[in-house]
């Protein structure tokens, strides 16, 4: 079966539920070209500002817009945004985002879908014994499930002691840690290894409802708990899906107890390297107790930048943790990549800012040094935006110096 992409997405229904949906939302979109690597195009922006839907005549546009590279498959971020204009609003994660939809992400196979939805009972189950119930749905995403739970399950007054990021990880975590005996026990009596994850980090994007899958020719379809055991994988034929349109519904506050009760356990969201607990001072900190006050952290600024000739991969897979200089290293080789043509500026500029506001917050800098980086971050945003052109950055770079050695690559955290 051949899916006619723009006939697809052309009906009405279908943009009326993706834009009801996605509003509010960082949209991401797959597109069926690739780059020069091989990779798969992802658009995040337009215009250098960040692609959301402002009316269901957006979907037809941006398919028409970005025609020649293929658009098939529609993401929204697990965030939901307070204001949404530029990129800075859509990497303000802690203080732009107002609220986020809790998510298991249960990966599986197409053909496993029988299988996979048992998995899927296990985590239901446990809510409903816990009284989150009506704000609960599923998605068949195409080769897994996404359930659900609605944002609006959440109260103001536990959004206020609780930061959405917190809890939505912590939310998620938990249920996982109270379900993972059942779900391994499944697993072996099916024979499988149907994974669930907790990929709530603050840049995730899920499949949009009723969204083409990027490779499979379904659509992605939301059905509710009681439709469980009613479910047929037929159900995602893009040319006669069964589709609820109950997402919408939920109880206000429903899931606060089960949230409160997750946070006391599990705590805020971290960086899984930054969950371990050093039992011994840092033989850093020990040596600067002995050093005079005097001499105090080294203040980076952009004449701090320096070209690197053979950056490395950007993969986020970096020790950051020491010091600075690694930092002001991963920043060389994002500004430096760009001048070598390996990403472009609008992907430069949300690295930076990525930085800024994801990474640099939750390193073990002191506050003076994770206050100098964000600022660093800032201006050099500016400056980039005011150079633009490869060459006028080259330029600028090798004004500080050039690097002639190879920097190791970054952790993958941007979706």
């Amino acid at each position: 079966m051949t899916i006619d992409v723009f006939k697809y997405y052309s009906q009405e229904y279908v943009r009326k539920e993706m834009y009801e949906y996605a509003r509010n939302r960082w949209i991401a979109i797959h597109c069926s070209r690739k780059m020069k690597d091989d990779r798969f195009i992802l658009i995040r922006y337009i215009k250098s500002k960040p692609l959301q839907f402002r009316s269901e005549k957006d979907i037809i546009y941006i398919i028409k817009r970005f025609g020649g590279l293929l658009p098939r498959t529609f993401y929204g971020s697990a965030n939901l945004y307070k204001v949404l204009k530029n990129p800075d609003d859509a990497l303000n994660y802690w203080g732009n985002v107002v609220a986020r939809t809790p998510t298991w992400d249960i990966d599986s196979r197409y053909d496993l879908w029988e299988k996979t939805l048992n998995i899927a009972r296990i985590i239901i189950d446990f809510l409903e014994r816990n009284n989150v119930v009506n704000s609960v749905y599923l998605k068949w995403s195409g080769n897994g499930v996404h359930i659900h739970v609605h944002e609006k399950a959440f109260s103001e007054k536990v959004l206020r002691k609780i930061h959405p990021i917190d809890l939505s990880y912590s939310f998620v975590q938990y249920v996982l840690e109270n379900v993972k005996k059942r779900i391994g026990e499944m697993n072996r009596k099916m024979k499988t290894n149907i994974k669930v994850e907790n990929l709530m980090d603050p840049q995730r994007v899920f499949t949009i409802p009723l969204s083409l899958h990027r490779k499979l020719d379904v659509a992605c379809i939301v059905f509710k708990p009681e439709e469980i055991d009613l479910f047929d994988i037929s159900w995602t034929n893009p040319s006669s899906f069964k589709h609820n349109e109950k997402w919408r519904e939920y109880i206000y506050g429903e899931a606060d107890r089960l949230a409160l009760k997750a946070f006391k356990s599990i705590g805020p969201y971290t960086k899984p390297a930054a969950r371990h607990v050093r039992k011994t001072i840092p033989l850093d900190v020990q040596i600067k107790k002995y050093l005079p006050e005097t001499i105090g952290e080294r203040k980076y600024s952009l004449e701090n930048i320096r070209l690197n000739m053979k950056p490395g991969p950007i993969s986020f897979k970096r020790v950051l943790r020491r010091d600075a200089e690694e930092m002001i290293s991963l920043i060389e080789d994002i500004v430096s990549s760009y001048v070598l043509g390996k990403i472009n500026l609008d992907r430069t500029i949300e690295l930076i800012q990525y930085l800024s506001y994801g990474i640099i917050p939750y390193q073990n800098y002191s506050i003076d040094s994770k206050n100098n980086l964000r600022e660093l971050c800032e201006n050099l945003v500016k400056k980039l935006k005011e150079l633009g052109k490869r060459e006028k950055v080259e330029k600028w770079l090798k004004t500080h110096g050039i690097i002639q050695g190879k920097n190791i690559g970054l952790d993958k955290y941007m979706g």
